[in-house]
């Protein structure tokens, strides 16, 4: 664990970047070599793209041999993701989103160009993949959905139309793990059609985490494939069409911290076994068709059928509290986008216009069962099903203009319109027990419950929002730009694995509005590369994640207390920082990157918020407490983030074979959690890659450590709710909080790639 203040953070990047111009002035030759983004639904330099794009190619990935969609948060500064199975939840530049209830996150993602509605499983398996780009702030005029805070676009390797190639990779590491990935690409007809058939198995215990109680270590595992067809029957006309299987097992015993174990001490002690399984068959069609006049259709769909289950011990103690499992099948998850454009860098003018649908069904069974000690011997059980049952439609039209002004000026301005229309409801039906001297049961009583109210079982929201964005060049190395750009996403129903407070049933839309100003900058003659950009975002109606909110029970389950993790609206919430990064060419065998973001997130006006006080819960049946948040911090993510990248290599033999060194460090300022209501731990964490590869790309071997100093921080904590004490009757607080994320481990292991 380590506690130090922004300055430290901010100086290292600062000493980075004072090393990389001092070794750059000694020489002049060098450039660095372009990056191609597609931010703009089109192939563009990254210093002509007038918003901040951060782009993790998939050698990237491959070079720091990141196995988990997790291992992004230590590419790039500023963004986090948590969570790679039943909660997945992507922030950047502040804020996120819990994936508690059936809302569109703020980060939104597009894999192979189509939107995911449903992120769960995904992320599980990473393999075979050509790049990601992560695009800050407002997005919606040129993608299927408006998203407030960004957006992630993944794309998976094409086939290569013209010869048979491919790659092998094995990975092993320190507790018990194993990576193996493979792709092959099959050209049936030479620049016509092509196959590429990729897959990966992973196993592995990196969490470390220990059940204490059932004597168990955890344990992931992970098998996936891809089939991926390119067809090009025509000169205008291409079809893609890929098929991506996954399937993931978790160990899911909760890590806690508290009596007697700290959270580095990675033990479990909940009284059975948790476990997550998740199965995601995920079909993308795209096709592009070239007219007469020189425009392009495209059309971009997709379907995904998702099933995760997860059986849960929600009180993670070693007492029978509550036990929880959720089966959260989607089998019907389709959108299609149709856009038509004009192609590249008109003189004057160009646009992209389009259409995009999203029907999803999903059902959620959620049952639960839940201990109530009235008296020392005398135990309630009260056993809750609540299946719930989401279906929603999503229409969008937008339009996406261009204005070019000679060769230094570009007005952007892009409009959009979306509709979404819902159905959500949750009925609840719960049934309470005595257990009798011999452990049978004797009922008590039965009730049933609307968990969802009839008023808000329905909703349709509608929007228009935006872009309105200039660029200039002043030369051929300085572009800078000013945008505005307006989102939102719609309201929808929290789902509850229990009955709680009505008020708690829905809530309303989100808006936002951005203001950007960026630069990109190319310096040391065409060595480097500067992004920078400094950002102010307000969000009207915040839709935020409560957690452990205490309320008062019904009297069937005992009248005692219980948590809830609603999302509720919150009037007005305030984000505004800066994003910094810089690629330089340090010389012709070493490379740098350096990134470096600074946010503040904080509520603007949060009067009667729904919290835990401290002080007593109302006596009413679903009685809670309030606060004003006013002037607090709205998001739980760092401050300031940084990030420094560096690979140095030198030939060795006489068959043009390279040894490379290749160093990754993070830093990153105090964590906040919401539930502990405190700011957790900073850290600074190194990893280190040394290997040896074929000049031809034949082979790459290496040995590498992640987290050299086993550096350990807490990030992400909850405290867990009482437990039922069947010593005295009634409840008693367990002390107990759950890790939610934590630094991994150091962990030494090894790669082999052979390509072909």
């Amino acid at each position: 664990m380590l506690r130090f203040s922004r300055t430290p953070i901010a100086c290292v990047v600062t000493a980075a970047g004072l090393l990389a111009a001092t070794c750059v002035s000694a020489q002049s030759s060098l450039v660095l070599e372009e990056v191609i983004v597609t931010a703009q639904k089109k192939s563009e330099s990254l210093s002509d793209t007038p918003m901040t794009v951060n782009v993790v190619s998939g050698e990237a990935l491959t070079e720091f041999s990141n196995f988990n969609f997790e291992d992004i948060n230590k590419m790039t500064a500023g963004v986090v993701v948590v969570g790679s199975g039943f909660d997945t939840d992507i922030s950047t530049r502040g804020l996120g989103t819990e994936l508690n209830a059936g809302v569109a996150p703020r980060v939104t993602l597009y894999f192979d160009q189509a939107h995911v509605s449903q992120q769960r499983g995904l992320f599980t398996a990473m393999f075979d993949l050509e790049r990601f780009e992560i695009l800050r702030g407002p997005q919606g005029t040129l993608y299927g959905k408006s998203s407030p805070a960004g957006a992630i676009t993944m794309q998976s390797t094409s086939p290569n139309m013209v010869e048979t190639e491919g790659f092998f990779q094995q990975s092993f590491s320190q507790r018990s793990s194993t990576n193996t990935q493979f792709g092959v690409s099959l050209p049936l007809i030479e620049d016509k059609l092509s196959f590429r058939i990729s897959g990966l198995y992973d196993s592995n215990r990196q969490s470390d985490i220990y059940n204490v109680t059932s004597n168990l270590k955890n344990r992931n595992e992970t098998s996936a494939y891809r089939i991926v067809m390119g067809w090009t029957p025509t000169d205008n006309f291409d079809l893609r069409l890929g098929f991506h299987n996954f399937d993931t097992s978790f160990d899911v015993d909760q890590n806690i911290m508290g009596g007697g174990f700290d959270f580095d001490d990675r033990v479990a002690v909940n009284d059975f076994y948790s476990l997550m399984e998740d199965k995601t068959k995920l079909t993308i069609l795209e096709f592009n068709y070239t007219l007469p006049n020189d425009w392009v259709l495209t059309s971009v769909s997709s379907h995904q059928d998702n099933r995760t289950q997860r059986r849960w011990d929600s009180d993670g103690s070693e007492v029978a509290g509550e036990e929880q499992f959720v089966d959260s099948n989607i089998p019907n998850a389709w959108n299609t986008e149709l856009r038509l454009s004009s192609v590249g860098d008109n003189d004057r003018w160009d646009w992209t216009a389009g259409l995009y649908y999203q029907d999803t069904d999903a059902q959620t069974p959620v049952d639960v069962t839940t201990y109530v000690a009235l008296a020392p011997g005398q135990t309630v059980i009260a056993e809750t099903a609540g299946p719930a049952i989401n279906a929603a439609e999503d229409f969008g039209a937008f339009i996406h203009n261009a204005f070019h002004f000679g060769d230094s000026g570009t007005l952007t301005l892009g409009l959009r319109y979306t509709k979404e229309e819902r159905v959500s409801v949750q009925p609840f039906e719960i049934v309470a027990s005595l257990v009798l001297p011999d452990g049978s049961l004797l009922p008590l009583a039965e009730i049933e419950y609307d968990g969802i109210q009839p008023e808000d079982q329905e909703a349709s929201d509608s929007a228009w929002t935006g872009t309105l964005k200039y660029q200039h060049r002043f030369t051929d190395a300085l572009m800078a730009y000013a945008s505005y750009d307006r989102g939102w996403r719609g309201g929808a129903a929290n789902i509850a694995g229990a009955p709680q407070p009505p008020v708690f049933g829905a809530f309303d839309p989100e808006e936002s509005d951005n203001i950007e100003l960026g630069l990109k900058w190319g310096v040391l003659e065409g060595r480097g590369l500067l992004s920078l950009a400094a950002y102010f975002q307000t969000y009207t109606d915040f839709q935020y994640q409560a957690e452990d909110v205490e309320f008062r029970q019904t009297a069937l389950e005992g009248g005692g207390t219980a948590l809830a993790d609603p999302v509720v609206n919150v009037d007005e919430v305030e984000t505004y920082g800066i994003d910094m990064d810089f690629a330089i060419l340090l010389a012709e065998r070493w490379n740098m990157n350096l990134a470096l973001t600074w946010n503040k997130a904080e509520f603007s006006d949060a009067q009667d918020v729904p919290c835990t006080s401290g002080e007593p819960i109302p006596d009413e049946e679903f009685g809670f407490n309030t606060c004003d948040l006013t002037g607090e911090r709205a998001g739980k993510l760092p401050e300031w983030s940084s990030v420094i990248s560096t690979e140095y290599f030198w030939p060795v033999f006489d068959g043009g074979s390279e040894v490379y060194l290749r160093g990754l460090f993070n830093a990153e300022s105090e964590y906040y959690s919401q539930s502990l209501g405190e700011d957790l731990d900073s850290y600074m964490a190194l990893d280190l890659v040394l290997g040896a590869r074929a000049g031809s790309n034949r082979w790459d071997i290496n040995l590498w450590v992640k987290n050299v100093t086993d550096e350990t921080a807490l990030l992400k904590a909850i405290r867990l709710p009482s437990v039922p004490d069947y010593e005295n009757g009634g409840s008693r607080e367990t002390g107990l909080v759950h890790v939610e994320r934590q630094l991994q481990p150091r962990t030494f292991g090894g790669t082999l790639r052979i390509n072909f």
